[in-house]
């Protein structure tokens, strides 16, 4: 009987093919292992292993690993790819796996380029190995304008931010950084985000040109009263049915209530003081409150001339940061040192460092906030 990657290897030309000119975009796609080497060979795993999935949106990535689901930080630039150190759930895998979570995540993290042609994904790790995806998502064209200028509402995925906005006929001042993550679905897109001080979330569909934002849920703290103006502004200017318009970096949305422009680069946030931040190494000691899980090392965080550092409870990491705000936002992928740690508990310390938390300091205490987890340093 032919082998999985045999019939893989066959697939390929077939795909490339039948796609055509046509290929379907890296982010925004489910995709499906098919395919994996190991130091240059061929590794089939058990028949009956779940495939480890993919699926990339804004700058997350997330999935399943044949057994349990993770997710990491992804960041571009041509055909190259890095990930962040994957962040798993700890289930017990059944015999049937045969190894497959560990192959997959090793490979995963030394994942240096991509190419993508017709349905197939290949992710190159290391010298010679490699992870092969498919996805069974259709191929359409992109949706234009009338007048042919628009790029189409499928350029809508990922991070935007908002860089002006004008209510009333006047501009409105942005002391804090906005920006929104749209993640496409069968129906439409989720959002996900902030205005300025709260995190929203909420449903956005589409109609030729159109966008309509739905209902958004807020959080309910109480910011500044700038931050306050602004997102009261940005929200309202949101909502019911705007026309967009694209251009080759930019979407402006205008409707009754103002006009938002987004782009895909963040503009700097003015009038907004910056918390300084201690140079000195602080230690993690709570995880939404509870005590932090059992590390072979200190969970440790440093913050120094555009630089974060520390331990992971395991291995040394690594990578450059800017302060937007009072979110924290990773400038280049994290690094980190390959050591294995067998009985180290897992934390999600490298995943909320990737997912721009909210940073804030009172005396010894330093805390890293996003929707799902809040995690408490001290020094």
């Amino acid at each position: 009987m032919r082998s999985l990657f045999a019939v893989t290897a066959a697939l390929t030309v077939a795909l490339a093919a039948s796609a055509s000119a046509q290929t379907l975009p890296l982010v925004g796609t489910d995709w499906t292992l098919t395919g994996l080497t190991e130091q240059g060979k061929l590794v089939s795993p058990g028949q009956a292993a779940p495939r480890p999935t993919l699926r990339l949106s804004g700058s997350a990535a997330s999935g399943s690993t044949s057994c349990n689901t993770y997710r990491a930080n992804f960041a571009t630039r041509g055909d190259i790819v890095r990930f962040t150190s994957l962040a798993t759930t700890r289930r017990a895998c059944p015999d049937r796996i045969d190894g497959l979570e560990e192959r997959f995540v090793n490979l995963m993290r030394g994942v240096s380029r991509f190419a993508v042609q017709g349905n197939l994904l290949t992710l190159f790790s290391g010298k010679s190995d490699r992870l092969v995806f498919t996805s069974s998502q259709t191929i359409t064209p992109p949706i234009v304008s009338s007048g042919g200028k628009g790029q189409g509402m499928n350029s809508l995925d990922g991070t935007w931010f908002v860089t002006r906005l004008v209510a009333g006929g006047r501009q409105v001042a942005l002391p804090a950084q906005a920006s929104f993550t749209f993640a496409p679905d069968a129906t439409g897109f989720a959002l996900s985000g902030t205005a300025g001080c709260n995190r929203a979330v909420g449903r956005v569909t589409t109609s030729g040109m159109a966008v309509t934002f739905g209902p958004l849920a807020t959080t309910r703290m109480m910011c500044d009263a700038p931050r306050m103006a602004q997102e009261r502004a940005i929200l309202q200017a949101l909502s019911g049915t705007l026309s967009a318009k694209f251009s080759s970096s930019s979407l402006v949305l205008s409707g009754p209530a103002g006009t938002v422009t987004l782009s895909r680069t963040a503009g700097a946030a003015t009038g907004l003081p910056q918390q300084p931040v201690p140079a000195t190494p602080y230690t993690l000691q709570q995880v939404n409150g509870q005590a932090a899980p059992n590390t072979p090392k200190p969970v440790t965080l440093t913050l120094e001339g555009g630089r974060v550092g520390g331990s992971d409870g395991c291995n040394s990491y690594g990578a450059s940061y800017r302060m937007e705000g009072n979110q924290l936002v990773l400038t280049s992928p994290l690094t980190s040192t390959m050591m294995a740690c067998m009985d180290a508990e897992g934390t999600p310390f490298l995943s909320v460092l990737g997912s721009r938390p909210t940073l804030s300091v009172t005396g010894p205490t330093l805390t890293l906030k996003t929707d799902d987890v809040t995690l408490t340093f001290g020094r």
